[in-house]
């Protein structure tokens, strides 16, 4: 498959990946996406999904992409589109240009004359013979590394110091021995590759050389070739005239099979100075030097990487705790008075029969839908609780006590339903033809590192969570998008906040339990397009409390004008029809739910 190449305003402002078989992300924030351009602030965190099917690279913006996607000069919108190898798409002020993969360099290996191996201890006792051409590279060599912007500029930038310090080199690489499927041997990647010569042919590494330094061995080879005695036809282990190769293996932390490659020319041995095996043995110890501050640094943005990770399950403020305390008591299940949120999609199964035979692009749709809900719940510090299917769940209220943990959570699904509510606008946005229903509940749970020793994750236990989804499955019989429970609408308090609003809808007992409650629908401002008339609010609660005192033709008086378009109109209306218009004896003011 073919490589995709960003390019930025600044030289160093690039990077080209091969494409995967699945989708991938394109981004700004290396925690949102697998592909990050930082350097440019007109891409947004997540701003793209890509797709290689049929020999196309397919691209649809994000629905919370801010900047439009240009292909061919035209703004795409939110509509998916097909590159074909040779074209570009531009985001801000980066390009991305679909280019042919590089033809793999890895080629025959010969038996080597000689060979030379040292362990750390015998290179860490060795002295250098031509230290001053080493001293600058190996001071300026953290910096040089330590800014660099994401993984594949750190290993370029490691291959330049490998060639800056190192004169009788000729080429440098970083390889990677990857464990092939079983019954099939291990396949050497070239990660990054550098020649001092540009018009060089592409460096091609002994797997033989690769495989003993890094699986067998596990420290520092070296082979030595008679380059002379090598015809131009000869099926030589590197490009012709090179004398030797050096594989320096790296920490098997974050991933094993990762090397240092390095091939170049015979020293000369002049009389009275180093000899030729002393030489050796510098260049090694240099590579090694390298290979330890770059091993240091891959450690260092894995923790980042898997730091980010967590980010997109656990709020801010978790995260603080995390980095202040010991993560063993700040994960510490405990009981604690929380909030909790449930979100389910609506309109996935027909999209999911429609999208069958496009499985990566339906995939895509639903993910974006994830991210919406997800985003809303961290953006207001909750926690990511669980993914069912296509339904997320988050909570507040923990580590840390939450006052405001029904405000958050009355904003964060308020959050939700408006960035449906705009999708459902552009046909062409990925969220089109998408809803969600939404529940909240309040109470005591049992929050944190839940689950066996060997497999846990961070959640919430205990009714609420059965409370604030069933609350979300009522939503489909009630025809509204959020629910709230009693003790949530009492810690919103009287609605006198102007962004949220709720209504009383009826008295219910869910299927299956025995405890009635009251629940409530969440709503926007009135001024929000769509929003509910705070009148009909009005005329809805002076008909509910008419029903619920068994005044049914006052109760249905209040309501018939609401019930052409609105749901709890028509719920209350269908129950007092199907009892002869007339409460039954007995009568409380609960509605038995018959199902779920």
């Amino acid at each position: 498959m073919p490589d995709l190449m960003a390019r930025g305003a600044e030289p160093h402002q690039n990077w080209r990946h091969p494409l995967p078989a699945g989708p991938v992300t394109l981004g700004r924030l290396p925690q949102k996406s697998a592909w990050a351009t930082p350097w440019d602030p007109q891409v947004s965190s997540l701003h793209a999904t890509l797709v290689w099917r049929q020999g196309k690279l397919y691209v649809q913006r994000a629905p919370a992409a801010r900047n439009s996607v240009f292909y061919q000069g035209i703004d795409q919108g939110f509509r998916e589109f097909a590159v074909h190898v040779g074209q570009a798409f531009v985001v801000g002020g980066t390009t991305f240009t679909l280019v042919e993969s590089a033809p793999s360099s890895v080629q025959a290996d010969l038996t080597p004359d000689a060979e030379l191996t040292c362990t750390r201890e015998e290179l860490r006792q060795f002295k250098y013979v031509d230290a001053g051409e080493r001293i600058d590279v190996l001071a300026a060599l953290p910096m040089v590394i330590r800014y660099s912007p994401s993984n594949e500029e750190l290993e370029r930038r490691v291959v330049e110091v490998l060639l800056q310090g190192m004169p009788r080199a000729e080429a440098a690489a970083v390889v990677y021995l990857k464990q092939g499927r079983e019954g099939a041997g291990p396949e050497l990647q070239v990660r990054v590759a550098l020649s001092r010569d540009p018009g060089a042919r592409p460096l091609g590494p002994s797997k033989r050389l690769v495989a003993d330094a890094v699986a067998v061995r596990r420290q520092s080879v070296l082979y030595r070739w008679q380059a002379q005695t090598a015809s131009p036809s000869s099926d030589y282990t590197v490009q012709e005239g090179v004398d030797w190769a050096m594989c320096v293996p790296l920490p098997d932390d974050p991933a094993p099979g990762w090397g240092l490659y390095v091939i170049g020319s015979a020293p000369l041995a002049l009389p009275g100075g180093p000899s030729a095996e002393d030489l050796f043995k510098g260049d090694l110890k240099f590579v090694e030097l390298v290979s330890d501050v770059f091993g240091s640094l891959r450690q260092v943005l894995d923790l980042q990487r898997r730091q980010a990770q967590l980010g997109g399950f656990l709020s801010r403020p978790v995260l603080a705790q995390l980095a202040l305390g010991d993560s063993e008591e700040v994960l510490r299940p405990r009981e604690a008075e929380v909030t909790v949120l449930f979100c389910d999609l609506r309109g996935s199964c027909l999209i999911s029969e429609q999208g069958q035979d496009n499985l990566p692009k339906l995939w895509g749709r639903v993910s974006a839908a994830l991210d919406v809900m997800t985003s809303n719940i961290s953006d207001l510090d909750g926690v990511i609780g669980d993914f069912q299917g296509d339904a997320a769940m988050g909570f507040w209220g923990w580590p840390l006590a939450c006052p405001d943990r029904a405000l958050r959570a009355a904003r964060a699904a308020l959050g939700i339903r408006r960035d449906f509510l705009r999708a459902a606008q552009k046909p062409d946005n990925p969220l089109a033809g998408f809803a969600c229903g939404i529940g909240i509940a309040s109470g005591v749970a049992f929050a944190g590192k839940l689950g066996t020793y060997d497999q846990f994750k961070v959640s919430v236990f205990g009714p609420v969570v059965n409370l604030a989804s069933r609350l979300e499955s009522m939503t489909k019989q009630l025809q509204v998008p959020i629910l709230l429970d009693e003790r949530s609408a009492r810690l919103l308090g009287t609605g006198s906040d102007p962004w949220y609003r709720f209504r009383r809808l009826a008295r219910v007992r869910p299927y299956g339990l025995q405890t009635a409650l009251t629940v409530s629908e969440l709503l926007p401002s009135e001024v929000e397009p769509g929003a509910m008339r705070e009148r009909e609010r009005r005329d809805y609660e002076a008909g509910l409390d008419a029903f619920l005192a068994g005044r049914w033709r006052d109760a249905d008086r209040l309501l018939q004008h609401l019930s052409a378009g609105d749901g709890p109109a028509r719920f209350l209306r269908n129950f007092m029809q199907q009892h002869g218009q007339a409460p039954p004896a007995g009568w409380d003011g609960v509605i038995a739910l018959q199902s779920k």
